[in-house]
């Protein structure tokens, strides 16, 4: 069997050995049941609620509430109603304090119900029209005055993209989802490569592949299923934004939040950058013997770090920090498609910081085999970090 071969075999098995194709469908069929639940639940096709009824001893005039509510006042006293409210009679009992401005008023019921949001919604609005009333203001006046002062910044540099609400919302989807495959890398080959050092099944590995062949493989496979993580939860996060748009708010389908013109280069540094990080958590995993009592089990969270100066770093594109990082061959898997997002870059930038990211990713490949190697056959005792360092810069495996 020839070196590729081997390679694809132990990737479809590392692959497959986590995989269930019978778990993913329970678990879309589940969620999808929840959904259509919600659908049923939010539009009152399984049972019709009886509108609430609120009662108060104050005459509130104009006051018009939605068919969810039925409102009236009585003439009784605030403890009688309250004693309504106790004995189930009614919903709730609105309690006026003052009817000066600004009004107090107190909502007294028996528990804590999602209409009550809502009730206190409708009577801020009644309050603000009262409020204008008094004061010989206009709807349109009062409208005037509640509008929020309209800021907006204009950017001397063309390269920064004007929709920054749309670029900020995907830039921040990027780093998420990048997260997510790093969090799944680092999850699946802690548990993979310890559980194979603690049964002691190297020797045999050996015995018909190199130490190269079996890493590649397990890259390559544990890299697969960190893109599918990624890409059923892209899917996922666009499926509840359509389910919540169209089915519950009755809304036309508008993904424009999102900026998909940079996907094609995210896809392609996120191959690079899950490979590496892949490649570096699972040197690290191969040396720890004891995964309960390992102090090597932080720095396989190094991968991490870029991700995370990324969210921190977000709110400054145009720096020569982030600049410096979007070229670096460790983190320039992170930060271009975080600045691509973000700002209008150059194309020879974004070829730059790709072939950056590759010269990055053989590296750590080559440094990661020669410590998966040694790792793997070392037993009863950890290697200390400058017996790491020694294996990682090794001229020969």
């Amino acid at each position: 069997m020839s070196r590729l071969n081997q390679t694809l075999t132990v990737a479809k098995w590392e692959f497959m050995q986590f995989f269930k194709w019978k778990q993913e469908l329970i678990g879309k069929s589940i969620m999808l049941l929840l959904a259509l639940g919600m659908y049923l639940w939010h539009n009152q096709v399984l049972y019709q609620p009886e509108p609430q009824q609120i009662v108060s001893n104050t005459q509130l005039d104009g006051l018009q509430l939605s068919q969810e509510f039925v409102f009236r006042t009585e003439p009784k006293s605030n403890e009688a109603l309250i004693e309504e409210v106790k004995a189930g009679a009614i919903d709730g009992a609105l309690i006026f304090k003052s009817t000066e401005l600004p009004q107090q008023v107190t909502l007294y019921t028996e528990g804590k119900m999602s209409w009550q949001n809502d009730l206190s919604g409708q009577l801020n609005e009644y309050a603000r029209s009262q409020a204008a009333l008094s004061l010989n203001l206009s709807q349109t006046q009062l409208a005037l005055l509640e509008q929020p002062l309209r800021f907006e910044t204009n950017f001397l540099d063309d390269s920064v993209k004007d929709q920054m609400q749309q670029s900020a919302l995907t830039a921040n989807a990027l780093l998420f989802l990048m997260a997510i495959g790093i969090f799944m890398t680092f999850g699946q080959v802690f548990v993979a490569i310890t559980g194979e050092k603690q049964q002691r099944v190297t020797e045999q590995l050996y015995s018909c592949m190199d130490a190269q062949t079996w890493i590649e493989g397990k890259i390559i496979g544990q890299m697969l299923h960190a893109i599918k993580a990624m890409t059923t939860t892209a899917f996922t996060a666009l499926l509840g934004m359509a389910f919540v748009q169209v089915i519950l708010k009755g809304q036309t389908l508008d993904f424009s939040i999102f900026d998909f013109s940079v996907l094609p280069w995210f896809v392609l540094f996120v191959l690079v950058g899950i490979y590496m990080c892949t490649a570096f958590i699972a040197a690290i995993a191969a040396a720890i013997d004891d995964p309960n009592h390992s102090g090597k089990t932080a720095f396989m969270m190094i991968p991490l770090i870029p991700t995370i100066v990324g969210f921190m770093m977000m709110d400054s594109p145009s720096s020569l920090s982030v600049t410096v990082l979007s070229y670096f061959p460790l983190t320039a898997f992170v930060f271009m498609p975080m600045k691509m997002a973000l700002i209008e870059v150059p194309f020879w930038q974004v070829i730059i910081a790709f072939i950056s990211s590759i010269i990055g990713c053989i590296v750590i490949r080559n440094m990661a085999a020669r410590m998966f190697k040694m790792g793997m056959t070392m037993y009863g005792k950890e290697p200390d970090l400058r017996t790491m360092l020694k294996w990682a810069v090794a001229i020969r495996s």
